[in-house]
């Protein structure tokens, strides 16, 4: 921005400014709000990232169910926490709570102050002239003058074009902003709702192995056991319960971590209702790309960069056409008594200094951003092509799982039933391994729904993460890689303690289960 003698100056527009408070008053509301900016015209119009992604509706096919413990349902609330919460009603905590957004609406209205104050045209000057002659009879003569620089070649209408981008800029930085913390109410409530299941998985391997143990004692008593089977029975449920406390407490970190993020911390933990097979999009790499390369926030508030970079080189051109500068003085000679007028004009000559180093500084600077422009793409593009990759690959392991998932139940029932029946070749590790697998299966298969929706919250939401950094950063908030939760360690352990030859026997289905960590 530059003054009107070739010094930086701000720049005023009142729609953009108008746009902005409109931007600021909708993201307070309960609703999120629509894209408030105008659209540029080199930009195709968007779908505001505060929308619901589209294609949420199209979900997987229901899993083929033969028990009801390969059901990925919820249940029932405990009486010791709140009533359920929807995911809806944590997405308007996070927008009236999380501080980045309040932060981000700051910096909107910081450019709207100086869109108010930058391009207001130069003050006139006013003030009083008096002389005093120094021998009597000589004239003496008071007055007033005024005087007014007047801009030219239309600097001040370029200024403020220039000035609406700015605005434009912020407010897109706002939307983009308002996407990374919805995405990551999203992101971390599949996360909550993943060891919800978790958790409830392990209080069914408990109750599993505690009515595994009572068997084992009953068989004990009518000598069809041994007592290192009433030890390893033992030994199973000690490990199941303190996975199960693990469990929990991976529990109670996922919904910490999604109440910071929204912006309450004591926010009490709830029971998400919600399946997590349900609500998982198919998705198509090329609609996701155009998606991405039309909506996204970031890039359209780069267009709107490159706009006012564009719009500065002109004005730095115009700078050179020197401004007006003009002055009246009013003066009384109270000696002679007469009344004089007097007018100044004057104008720049542009000899030694036409604005050139400016010109050249600004067409520098258009220059950096058409390259950050395409930066943004290439860089938006590559960070899809990873998530998409994740995408598939999480998509093949749930199909896989779920087909695998029903025949673990299958094989726990029947090993069960034949050791409890006594037939022969039937121990008790053999129940423990089957056992084992059938919940390393379903654990590894609530893993991967959780991963799946993660993956494409990132993706349907135009890869904006990060709801807890500086709108200026504008990075992702990437999640460290989690160790493996407390009850796969457990199976894991037990399984490579005991005998290779049960593997053997196992279908090659449920070997690869067991087999991959």
């Amino acid at each position: 921005m530059r003054d009107h003698k070739g010094k930086r100056f701000m720049r005023v527009k009142l729609i953009p400014m108008l746009a902005a408070f409109v931007a600021c008053r909708a993201v307070c509301a309960d609703t999120p709000p629509k894209a408030g900016a105008p659209s540029l015209p080199e930009v195709k119009a968007s779908t505001s990232p505060l929308q619901a992604p589209p294609g949420r509706s199209r979900e997987l096919p229901p899993a083929t169910r033969t028990d009801e413990r390969s059901n990925a349902g919820v249940a029932p609330a405990p009486s010791s926490v709140e009533p359920p919460i929807t995911l809806d009603a944590l997405e308007k905590l996070a927008l009236s709570n999380n501080p980045t957004i309040r932060a981000a609406e700051a910096l909107v209205q910081q450019q709207v102050g100086l869109l108010i104050q930058a391009t207001r045209y130069p003050n006139p000057t006013a003030g009083w002239v008096q002389s005093t002659p120094s021998r009597s009879g000589e004239s003496a003569t008071q007055g007033a003058f005024i005087s007014q620089d007047f801009v030219t070649a239309g600097k001040i209408r370029l200024a403020r074009h220039a000035e609406s981008l700015e605005v434009q800029w912020r407010n897109w930085q706002l939307q983009a902003q308002v996407g990374r913390v919805i995405n990551d109410v999203r992101i971390r409530y599949y996360e909550v709702l993943g060891a919800q299941q978790a958790a409830l998985a392990a209080q069914e391997l408990e109750r599993l192995a505690e009515e595994d143990l009572k068997a084992v004692k009953q068989l004990l008593e009518a000598k069809q056991a041994s007592r290192p089977d009433v030890l390893h029975a033992e030994i199973h449920l000690s490990s199941v319960s303190s996975a199960l406390q693990d469990a929990k407490l991976r529990h109670q970190a996922a919904w910490r971590q999604l109440a910071n993020l929204i912006g309450v911390a004591q926010l009490p933990p709830t029971v998400l209702t919600e399946n997590l097979e349900e609500h998982i999009p198919q998705l198509d790499w090329q609609e996701s790309l155009q998606r991405v390369f039309a909506d996204s926030p970031v890039l359209r508030g780069q267009a709107a960069q490159v706009q006012a970079a564009t719009y500065e080189v002109e004005l730095m051109r115009r700078q050179a056409i020197p401004n007006i500068s003009t002055q009246i003085v009013v003066q009384r000679d109270t000696v002679k008594n007469f009344n004089e007028v007097s007018t100044l004009v004057s104008v720049p000559v542009p000899l030694f200094n036409r604005n050139r180093g400016n010109i050249v500084n600004a067409q520098a600077t258009l220059q950096q951003q058409e390259q950050e422009y395409r930066r943004i793409q290439l860089a938006l593009s590559d960070q899809l092509a990873t998530s998409f990759q994740q995408y598939q690959s999480a998509r093949n392991q749930v199909d896989h799982l779920r087909e695998v998932l029903p025949r673990t139940v299958e094989n726990y029932d029947l090993t069960s039933r034949a050791f409890k029946e006594g037939q022969a070749g039937f121990s008790f590790m053999r129940v423990l391994d089957a056992q084992q697998t059938y919940f390393q299966t379903k654990l590894s298969y609530l893993d991967a729904l959780t991963s799946l929706h993660k993956i494409a919250i990132e993706i349907e939401g135009l890869e904006l993460t990060g709801g807890l950094n500086p709108t200026e950063a504008g990075t992702a908030l990437q999640a460290t890689a989690r160790p493996e939760s407390g009850v796969r360690n457990v199976l894991l352990q037990q399984a490579q303690q005991q005998n290779a030859g049960i593997i053997r026997n196992l279908p090659g289905a449920l070997q690869s289960t067991i087999s991959e960590p």
